[in-house]
């Protein structure tokens, strides 16, 4: 059966004059991804393939927020970062609940950048030559706002805000479990999970806090090699630091919103895996 069209994941140009289209950091992740299941996806409407919701991943991070909320309240450390000796309590503002709901989180008006330029321009729909070009432009409004949830935020006694994000998995090295210490044992590096922080620091910074440039991840690995179950999960719980570099993401931001303004449909990524499928499905039956 053929996936139907998405409208409220499709962006059209030039149709939004009293709202703006929202884009999540998990846009952001596709277009890094393959900039064609993007198009596909966020332009042409086509849907994404569904997938398996984490439920025991979800209950995890359901379970860490109660802890680090009953120290928010208490304006204490959490163990971990006691353990850790991070400088840092659970942070509280009116707007955390919204920052970390899925559907609403971290918002921010995207406006394209450049540090040697000068111009008012108020059209949301800006030209690319404007764009491009060395005219005297320092930032173009567009219709289009960044958003992402967040798991938690840390504060330091100099007020800098921390990102933090929940992690949960069960894996083994070489046969037997151990914790989760370094970034060479997560997937790919970890650099998915790094550019997630770096994109929620970016959102804070844009929305005017003073963000630290550590951000950490609380990975929690279940030990799955125990003689039995009892109904219980074990766990071992880690922090993993990341020194986040937020210069990256103005420029992708700015060819995010070039190719959602563009009618030509990109090439697939190398390491596309749906479209490597795709492309072997059609040689098969063709």
């Amino acid at each position: 059966m053929m996936k139907g069209n998405n409208p409220r994941y499709t962006y059209k140009p030039g149709a939004y004059d009293d709202k703006k289209y929202q884009l999540s950091r998990t846009g952001i992740e596709e277009f890094l991804d393959c900039k064609k299941c993007f198009y596909l996806h966020r332009r042409l409407g086509l849907k994404k393939l569904s997938q398996i919701p984490f439920n025991l991943n979800n209950a995890v991070d359901n379970l860490f927020k109660n802890e680090f909320d009953y120290h928010r309240r208490m304006k204490t450390k959490h163990p971990i970062m006691e353990k850790y000796e991070i400088d840092a309590i659970p942070y509280s503002h009116e707007e955390l609940d919204i920052w970390r709901h899925n559907f609403s989180g971290v918002r921010v008006d995207l406006k394209l950048k450049d540090e040697n330029q000068k111009k008012d321009n108020n059209d949301y729909q800006a030209s690319f030559e404007d764009i491009d070009s060395e005219k005297n432009v320092s930032q173009i409004e567009t219709d289009i706002e960044i958003f992402g949830a967040v798991d938690d935020i840390w504060v330091k006694p100099n007020g800098d805000l921390i990102v933090a994000d929940y992690k949960a998995t069960s894996k083994s090295f070489d046969n037997q479990f151990q914790p989760i210490t370094n970034w060479e044992e997560v997937f790919n590096g970890g650099k998915t999970y790094m550019r997630q922080l770096e994109i929620y620091q970016w959102l804070l910074s844009e929305k005017g806090f003073s963000v630290s440039s550590d951000c950490y991840i609380v990975y929690a690995n279940a030990n799955k090699d125990k003689q039995e179950f009892n109904d219980v999960l074990d766990f071992e719980v880690t922090l993993l630091k990341h020194e986040g570099d937020i210069s990256w993401i103005d420029g992708i931001l700015k060819d995010v919103y070039k190719l959602l303004n563009s009618n030509d449909i990109p090439d697939s990524d190398s390491e596309c895996e749906l479209c490597g499928y795709v492309v072997d499905a059609n040689r098969l039956i063709s």
